[in-house]
């Protein structure tokens, strides 16, 4: 609990955190709705998950720089405890962040937006697969700040192709099966699935998202410095 806290208390206290967490998300609902599915604010938010998750996780980042995580792992506190308390401080930001975003569309797109419990449970899968793959990412820099300028050129490449920042109908179909390689891509797979009632699909994105968070999960936390 106590590193569940000081994790926490980390990121409240930094202000950029604050930004992404509740100006960003009520900055993106003022975009304008669209034909083909859902308003696109509600595909954007994704990228605002993205790189919150990143933002988040630095404190977690810097320890297993600076070799904290190598002496956890040699100390009686296991490391799965380490990471779990952490990954659960994001998450509940990231769960508010989520519900901030989800309330304020209702209020103010009403009736172009619905099923809100079922978009938020499918950001909340996104949150977590996006925790996971900057756990893996960030394994391979010893400089947070290396790392997020990295990540930042290559979070709105994933965005883009995924089909968070451009719709998915306006991918060329010659692409469509390499994109879905992307984790990206199962946001708003998930939405439009949503969106046209095919709920089969919208459990089918859930379920890629946390095979993906597992993945990562298991290679991110493999490395200890």
């Amino acid at each position: 609990m106590k590193i569940f806290m000081f994790a926490l208390k980390e990121n409240i206290k930094a202000p950029v955190n604050l930004l992404m967490i509740v100006l960003i998300p009520l900055t993106v609902l003022l975009i304008p709705g669209s034909q083909y599915g859902f308003p696109q604010g509600i595909y954007l938010v994704g990228m605002a998950i993205l790189y919150t998750g990143f933002l988040l996780s630095r404190p977690m980042v810097e320890d297993r720089m600076k070799g904290m995580i190598i002496r956890i792992h040699a100390s009686p506190l296991k490391q799965v405890h380490y990471l779990l308390a952490h990954l659960s401080a994001y998450f509940l930001l990231m769960m508010g962040q989520s519900f901030i975003f989800i309330l304020g569309a209702k209020l103010l797109h009403g009736e172009a937006t619905f099923h809100h419990g079922w978009i938020y449970l499918l950001y909340l899968s996104f949150g977590l697969m996006t925790l996971s793959l900057t756990l893996t990412f960030t394994s391979f820099f010893k400089n947070f700040g290396l790392a997020f300028g990295i990540f930042a050129g290559v979070g709105s490449l994933m965005s883009l192709l995924g089909g968070i920042s451009m719709p998915l109908h306006m991918m060329p179909e010659e692409i469509l099966p390499w994109i879905r390689l992307l984790p990206t891509y199962w946001l708003p797979y998930g939405l439009n699935a949503l969106y046209e009632g095919k709920f089969f699909d919208y459990f089918l994105a859930h379920g890629i998202l946390w095979t993906y968070t597992g993945i990562f999960i298991a290679l991110g936390s493999r490395r200890r410095y």
